[in-house]
């Protein structure tokens, strides 16, 4: 072996250098003869391996979209299968109030409610018919006539179809423009009353489904010339996809026949490289590592104990035991590239050690703060009243109203139970002020009907104040106690305040209500509860409304918001809402 002399050739090379004569003796030139008789194997393996992706992802896909349509043949089956709905569709109805009799008592005893959800899919039965009135689940087949599915699926002849595309111009206006419909004759009973169930499924809901299966490729999904997946948005790159499929190697194409249709699979892989095909086979390369060692061993040698001692205290710096926290390197040898690197090294340690425990423990009040939220947003949806509840509640205030006469009332309630279907989403969890204002007058104005004189109100934001954001349907949260718990058990007339406005350095919320208010220990006892919630204590409190508004308004603004509470026994309350101005957001 050879001997180190510390006045060497290779003792005075610079680092850079001796890693260049490692590099170029030990590895480049061994790699460079191997990788040539290599290399066509070891892309030819790759292509196979895409190829295997691609064909995977696409059984995945296909299998998806297999299992979406075995639902919904289940859930076409079983209302087919329902001799109490098929009785009330096929029954002829004299006058309007039979029908909406026979359609509350078929709706409350039956399970055909409970199978829709307005947030993913929307069940809808076209029926032949014209006795019965068009509402929620049921509608006049001659409503289909200009639908763009109906169409094709009389047209088919068929029992069954899915028709996937785009309408600019949907007849009926309750879901989105991205159509994505199964279609079934029903044909259980015999009967001369025609009925076509529809289960439209909505398409954030097929993507969002689709981007969660694991796949190693870029996939498409189109019904003709509509881009089912990922969204219209990507058009063009699936244009461009068509534009060079005859002749690309890295493409997939399945024909899927979905019920009479039929959906186009592409599942897109990269272009391979020499660099690609590298990292792809990592055996490989590190065999073709140790196939050229020879060389590269006799010239490490020489080149160890000048760069091997420094480089193995650095590194027993950076793990050494494990440790998280950084140990600064006490004794540096040398003057060269590595002496430097340990300069630098211990002032990084120093840096890095000092900010260690301060991002730690910010990323697990982040993650504490996150899983509050969440059960926050959870606790919030169940507090809501349940939307399916509403729904069938207001379809029947309106056919009540159809049936004494009184169209413009069913119209606004038809359009509040639309309004009323969208505010029920958690999407964003944030709104402005502005935004809130417009649930409380729409509350209150309601309210309005109910008690008639007995409620009066006023709602005073700031002009400066609107655009501020706040946790979505918190105050009108406030709003509905002071009604409930203020106003409701008062019987002489009483006013309700909302005012919202800066004082000094912070924003000031007022709910101020003139009922009967509550007694100086009661309102002391809440105030405490509404400063000090948490998820645990909403679980077990009698307010859990008002407590849940208070945790998701201390949560949004870091809990620095506070709240007071002033009251008198049969005077009338006030909740005071106070958020320091530097934390406020606006939209």
């Amino acid at each position: 072996m050879f001997k180190y002399a510390k006045n060497s050739f290779f003792g005075r090379l610079k680092l850079s250098k001796k890693f260049l004569l490692m590099y170029i003796f030990g590895v480049i030139l061994p790699l460079v003869i191997t990788d040539v008789f290599l290399l066509r194997s070891i892309y030819e393996a790759e292509l196979k391996n895409q190829y295997y992706y691609r064909e995977t992802a696409i059984d995945a896909y296909s299998n998806y979209f297999e299992n979406l349509l075995n639902y919904d043949t289940t859930v076409a089956s079983s209302i087919d299968l329902n001799n109490t709905l098929n009785t009330f569709m096929n029954r002829f109805y004299e006058k309007p109030s039979d029908y909406y009799r026979s359609y509350i008592d078929t709706i409350s005893n039956s399970f055909f409610s409970t199978l829709t959800d307005y947030n993913r899919d929307r069940i809808v039965i076209y029926v032949d018919n014209k006795s019965m009135i068009n509402g929620n689940y049921f509608h006049h087949l001659s409503d289909a006539n200009d639908e763009r599915w109906y169409q094709e699926f009389i047209a088919s002849g068929d029992n069954l179809g899915v028709y996937a595309y785009y309408d600019y111009e949907p007849v009926v206006r309750t879901m989105d423009q991205k159509r994505f419909i199964y279609v079934r004759r029903m044909t259980n009973t015999k009967t001369p009353v025609e009925k076509i169930v529809t289960i439209e499924h909505r398409s954030w809901r097929i993507t969002e489904e689709l981007a969660d299966i694991p796949v190693n490729c870029t996939m498409f999904v189109c019904c003709g010339d509509y881009l089912v997946y990922p969204s219209q948005d990507s058009f063009n790159d699936y244009q461009k996809l068509m534009e060079k499929i005859a002749n690309e190697p890295y493409v997939t194409v399945r024909q899927v026949p979905m019920f009479g249709n039929t959906f186009t699979i592409y599942a897109v892989t990269e272009n391979l490289t020499v660099t690609e095909v590298m990292k792809n086979n990592i055996p490989v390369t590190l065999l073709l590592f140790v196939v050229t060692l020879v060389i590269p061993i006799l010239l490490m040698k020489l080149l160890e104990k000048s760069i091997t001692e420094r480089i193995t205290v650095l590194g027993k710096a950076f793990g050494e035991d494990g440790n998280e926290i950084l140990q600064p390197i006490k004794e540096i040898k040398g003057s060269d590239e590595i002496s430097n690197l340990m300069h630098n090294y211990n002032r990084i340690v120093e840096i890095n050690n000092e900010l260690t425990q301060t991002i730690y423990k910010d990323k697990l009040r982040e993650q504490e703060i996150d899983i509050a939220r969440k059960n926050a947003e959870l606790l919030a949806l169940q507090s809501q009243i349940n939307p399916h509840f509403l729904f069938n509640a207001l379809e029947s205030i309106r056919m009540h109203s159809i049936l004494k006469g009184e169209t413009e009332t069913a119209e606004m309630v038809q359009r509040l139970a639309v309004m009323q279907r969208q505010n029920v989403e958690w999407h964003e969890d944030a709104v402005t002020i502005e935004e809130e204002e417009e649930f409380i007058d729409a509350y209150l104005q309601l309210q309005s009907y109910r008690f008639g004189d007995r409620i009066s109100f006023d709602i005073d934001i700031s002009e400066d104040c609107k655009r501020i954001l706040i946790p979505k349907l918190t105050l009108v949260t406030f709003v509905e106690n002071a009604c409930v718990h203020g106003i409701e058990s008062k019987s002489s007339q009483g006013w309700i305040f909302v005012r919202v406005y800066n004082s000094d350095d912070q924003v000031v919320i007022e709910v101020e209500d003139t009922g009967d208010g509550m007694d100086e220990e009661e309102a002391e006892l809440l105030q405490q509860k509404m400063n000090n919630v948490t998820i645990d204590t909403i679980k077990k409190a009698k307010h859990v409304g008002i407590l849940n508004a208070c945790l998701r308004i201390k949560m949004m603004f870091k809990d620095k918001a506070r709240f007071s509470i002033e009251s008198e026994k049969g005077i009338g309350m006030s909740v005071i809402i106070m958020i320091p101005s530097d934390m406020i957001t606006k939209a």
